[in-house]
């Protein structure tokens, strides 16, 4: 799948990093304030997708996507210590990630986001059974966005964006003519610039 990102167009002239650091603040570490505590859209340890929501109320949230059915897997094994590497992790496929705010779904429906900011697809990332965490990215990824931090999905974003000679310390704009005007030496890209909404979003400091 190629990589596209489409995003509001009120965040047009914010670079991808300066978007990522406001939602981490907001965001702070996974909470469990709500009803919805987040995990996979069809509860227990498989699904297409997880997502949760911001610590202490908060209401910036992601949502990880597989394109396949069942697609993303947790391991939880009460033979192996909490501390080891085939312990508690994430394996399968992440196609894309959404990030925004006010978490709904879930509960045997697909997870939403009333208002999603940016949401980027074709990432591509695969871990097979038994990958462990270390060195997976399906884990460092979602587990990142759990705690807050977006320096792993940052790092998955530079590595496509490299090839069309743009990364996350360009605005969405810029990204979005270098995606249109084709890669320098990859497959293809698009980025789709949508329809502001229509509340103003209060963005941290």
């Amino acid at each position: 799948m190629s990589l596209s990102v489409s995003y509001d167009a009120a965040y047009a002239s914010y670079t991808v990093d300066d978007y990522l650091a406001t939602w981490a603040a907001g965001f702070a570490t996974a909470g469990h304030g709500y009803s919805n505590t987040g995990g996979f859209n069809k509860g227990g340890f498989n699904g297409e997708q997880y997502a949760t929501h911001g610590a202490n109320g908060s209401d910036y949230a992601f949502v990880a996507s597989s394109d396949t059915t069942n697609g993303l897997h947790y391991v939880f094994n009460p033979g192996q210590p909490a501390s080891s590497n085939m312990n508690h992790y994430l394996w399968g496929e992440v196609d894309s990630v959404s990030l925004g705010y006010k978490l709904g779904g879930g509960n045997g429906s697909n997870f939403t986001l009333a208002e999603e900011v940016v949401t980027f697809n074709g990432l591509d990332l695969e871990a097979a059974l038994g990958a462990g965490r270390a060195g997976n990215e399906v884990q460092s990824v979602i587990y990142g966005l759990m705690q807050g931090n977006t320096s792993a999905l940052e790092g998955v974003l530079d590595n496509l964006l490299a090839g069309y000679g743009v990364s996350t310390d360009d605005t969405f704009d810029a990204i979005s003519a270098a995606l249109a005007g084709g890669p320098l030496n990859v497959a293809s890209a698009d980025v789709v610039g949508v329809q502001a909404l229509a509340e103003d979003f209060a963005l941290a400091a």
